[in-house]
C-alpha cells in the first residue's frame, strides 16, 4: 500500500518507516534534529527508520510521531 497524504496533514499507509520519512520531509526535519527532539542519537533514528522497512516497533513509531508533532490514530475501515 502506498503512503497517502490527505488534505488536513494526515498520512496513511502500511509502512510506518516510510510514513515517518514523508513526515520528516514535509516538516523539513533531518535525522539529527529528530534524534535531538527524541533525546537520543542520530544513529538510533537511522536504525529505527531503516529497520522499519521490515517492521518497526509501535513504541518507536509513537516516539517519532510525537517528536514530529503528530499523533497516531487507529480508525476502522
Amino acid at each position: 500500500m502506498e503512503i497517502v497524504e490527505k488534505l488536513n496533514g494526515e498520512f496513511s499507509g502500511s509502512n510506518a518507516a516510510e510514513i515517518i520519512r514523508k513526515i520528516m520531509e514535509k516538516e523539513n526535519v533531518n535525522q539529527t534534529e529528530l534524534a535531538e527532539r527524541m533525546g537520543c542519537v542520530r544513529q538510533n533514528v537511522s536504525q529505527m527508520i531503516n529497520r522499519g522497512t521490515v517492521g518497526m516497533r509501535y513504541d518507536s513509531v509513537y516516539k517519532m510521531a510525537e517528536a514530529l508533532g503528530y499523533e497516531i490514530i487507529l480508525r476502522k475501515k
